[in-house]
């Protein structure tokens, strides 16, 4: 029996790092297919690796591959939320990753590409995904979703890259010159970084700028990365965009930083919770089913309302929020009066 890690799509974000763990645990008679921007190691105990260049081109070789190899009695785990192209004959799982595989979403904030890509995605998920197969998700709420929305049952068996707990960085120096708040996330619309930055206007306003970090590619999202070099520049904010980071510049943000903020209103997992949880750094997150199915953080808040998202912010820094000065009729009528003379 072969194992096969179909995974020709996969090459950052959460995914690449649940990759890269799980890869550093396949034996050498493992067949890996992946794509060429996903690092790998060449030892020779590892497994036979075949790296395909991102086009639609080598995507439909690799299936073709896969098609031509994978035989009865072999297990394929397709990594990259799609299952094979062409039916096969070995057991088949699917690990799914991708909340916009299924159900109702609003794709206009997408580039034209980004939402051909995902039509075609979804069409590939819905019509390729055979009664055999088998689905694995890694929350109650994903499994709960699929099931409501195509009817695909799956199982859940949720998995970051290390179970070890780890351990902040002691030095108070270190930490006191670090980071107030980190977020790290790609830039995808659902991940909301523009209601983060509002929310941090909002608290520009009221004379409180703590300090963020943020991983958005300057690159490939460069409309998100300008917009937060504005509502920087614009309003005197202590935000730094670090860009895409490697998994072990990630663990050392974390240790530069004091809370992790993380506003995205929709996940399969969020692996950035659980990272900022094994390192017991406080979490202020969105009052979601996704949030609860994996933590329970120290303060949340309406993703949608960067007021919300501001004095969740306000109560973890123990800062009291300004509160409305209520007055009586004749004050009320007062004030109008006045207003009228002026």
């Amino acid at each position: 029996m072969t194992l096969f890690v179909h995974a020709p799509n996969v090459h950052q974000g959460g995914g690449r790092t649940l990759l890269s763990a799980l890869l550093s645990h396949v034996d050498k008679t493992a067949f890996c297919v992946l794509d060429e921007r996903m690092p790998t190691n060449n030892a020779d105990s590892g497994p036979t690796v075949h790296s395909i260049k991102p086009t639609l081109a080598s995507r439909f070789g690799a299936e073709v591959l896969l098609s031509g190899n994978a035989k009865a009695g072999d297990t394929v785990l397709c990594f990259g939320n799609l299952p094979p192209l062409f039916k096969s004959k070995a057991s088949v799982m699917v690990f799914l990753q991708n909340r916009y595989m299924f159900g109702r979403h609003d794709f206009s904030r997408f580039s034209l590409g980004a939402r051909v890509r995902l039509m075609l995605e979804r069409w590939w998920f819905r019509s390729r995904m055979q009664s055999g197969y088998q689905i694995i998700v890694q929350s109650p709420t994903m499994q709960r979703e699929l099931k409501n929305s195509l009817g695909f049952d799956s199982i859940v068996v949720p998995f970051i890259a290390t179970k070890n707990k780890a351990t902040l960085v002691s030095d108070s120096d270190t930490k006191a010159s670090g980071f107030d708040f980190v977020y790290v996330s790609s830039a995808e619309p659902h991940k909301n970084h523009a209601t983060l930055l509002d929310a941090w206007v909002i608290l520009a306003e009221h004379g409180v700028r703590p300090s963020l970090v943020l991983t958005v590619s300057k690159d490939s999202a460069a409309h998100v990365a300008q917009l937060i070099d504005k509502k920087t520049g614009t309003h005197d904010l202590k935000i730094t965009n670090f860009g895409v980071l490697k998994h072990g510049e990630v663990q050392a943000l974390y240790n530069k930083s004091k809370a992790l903020i993380f506003p995205s209103k929709l996940e399969s997992f969020g692996l950035p919770l659980l990272e900022a949880n094994q390192l017991g750094l406080p979490i202020l997150a969105p009052e979601l089913d996704y949030v609860r199915d994996v933590i329970d953080p120290n303060q949340t808040f309406d993703p949608n309302s960067p007021t919300s998202i501001a004095r969740a912010v306000l109560r973890h820094l123990n800062i009291s929020a300004p509160k409305t000065d209520l007055i009586d009729a004749s004050e009320f009528l007062a004030r109008i009066q006045e207003r009228g003379k002026a």
